[in-house]
């Protein structure tokens, strides 16, 4: 008898088994993909608007994660969603009265804005504010390819600013270098979201020169940050009606840009990034640039020094901005609000407590250091307004600020 009972007790386990062995596989085979809670978070931005103007909205991926992602669809739902974000955007601060106008999809022309500076000036973070714009392409460092070097003069300077202008009018063709550089550094891409919500389900996307091209040409801003590009260059570009585009140049205080670019590995085998003769150089050939562009395109040119953004972050963004003829938005002002109250470690990080930043050079380095960088940029310091510190005690007071007012000489 007791074996019978254990006989069929086996016989119940083993059908019990299979019944849930074949009711998993249904349940996998109904179910493409259960995405991970970062998954989740990672297509927040790929909608599906039923009613925009009731801004009724539902989660949905553009890819159905099987490998094979669908372009048309990537693209309509961006449409979509660009125009979504921008409902309730008053397009008079840009000139314009309704979203076509910038979209050069529909044969408007997008409001483009280039930063122009050095490593370690405070590039990254400017360049997310003016990415935390709804329906902005963020056309992020396109020359990392070159490798730690300053582009002064041709023959570099000729295929750059062909490069730039490409990029401004959406025209990725014939850019193999940037393609094949960006599949072994995919961060050259990261940092545009709207694009890289996109290609970090499919990577093969970001080096796609058709589909970057159509993605591009749905947004009616764009920005670009270059660090190695000098701003007496880019006046061919300013004279370029086809792109009516403004700049912004980027200044930082020597002692604090060489400070930052210490800690950092790329930067010491360069000439270019680790003598601060030439850094220094290049600051005296941008500030006589800048005042002979600023007076001849007295609305599309912007200097501005790091430590007013960072000492006065909400102001300076909504003027700079104001520049550029964008609105404030409420993405802006949470942008600013989180990145400028916190601090969170990173070579790229742009969460900084931001009025500590700016200074830090004061408490972190020797003041002999500090007098060989004041010697050597002693003229470009005086140009920009930088205050000398005369000894060690002088250097780390409170009482000495290392800023104070400057003019350009046009």
């Amino acid at each position: 008898m007791l074996r019978k009972i254990n006989f069929y007790s086996i016989c119940f386990a083993f059908g019990l088994s299979v019944l849930l062995i074949f009711a998993g596989s249904r349940y996998t085979d109904n179910t493409n993909y259960r995405p991970s809670s970062e998954s989740r978070r990672n297509i927040k931005y790929f909608l599906k608007v039923e009613d925009i103007d009731e801004n009724i909205v539902q989660t949905v991926p553009t890819n159905p994660y099987d490998g094979s992602p669908d372009i048309e669809k990537i693209i309509d739902k961006t449409r979509i969603k660009i125009r979504h974000e921008l409902l309730v955007y008053n397009f008079t601060h840009s000139g314009v009265k309704k979203l076509e106008d910038l979209v050069m999809e529909s044969g408007g022309q997008p409001l483009r804005s280039l930063i122009i500076s050095t490593w370690r000036s405070g590039t990254t973070f400017l360049g997310e504010v003016l990415n935390s714009v709804p329906g902005n392409f963020y056309h992020y460092e396109p020359f990392l390819n070159y490798g730690i070097v300053q582009i002064r003069g041709t023959p570099e300077s000729d295929n750059v600013l062909k490069t730039i202008k490409k990029m401004f009018l959406c025209q990725y063709d014939d850019m193999n270098d940037y393609f094949e550089y960006g599949k072994s550094h995919w961060h050259q891409f990261s940092h545009n979201t709207r694009l890289w919500d996109h290609c970090k389900f499919k990577k093969e996307l970001c080096t796609d020169p058709d589909f970057t091209s159509r993605f591009c040409r749905l947004f009616p801003f764009q920005s670009m940050k270059v660090v190695r590009v000098r701003l007496r260059l880019i006046k061919q570009l300013l004279l370029d009606k086809e792109l009516n585009l403004k700049v912004i140049l980027l200044i930082r205080d020597p002692r604090g840009v060489m400070q930052s670019r210490q800690h950092r590995n790329f930067c010491q085998p360069a000439p270019d990034c680790w003598k601060p003769e030439l850094l220094c150089a290049d600051m005296i050939s941008d500030y006589v640039a800048a005042g002979r562009l600023i007076q001849e395109f007295p609305d599309r040119i912007m200097a501005l020094r790091y430590e007013e953004l960072a000492l006065n972050p909400n102001t300076t963004s909504y003027s700079i901005l104001k520049f550029l003829g964008l609105g404030v938005t409420s993405s802006v002002d949470e942008f600013l609000h989180l990145h400028t109250n916190m601090e969170v470690a990173g070579v790229s990080s742009t969460f900084r407590v931001s009025k500590a930043v700016p200074f830090r050079w004061k408490n972190v380095l020797d003041f002999n250091y500090v007098d060989e960088i004041q010697m050597t940029c002693k003229g470009a310091m005086d140009l920009w307004g930088y205050k000398l510190a005369h000894n060690a005690t002088h250097m780390t007071s409170k009482e000495f600020n290392p800023i104070q007012e400057y003019s350009l000489k046009q």
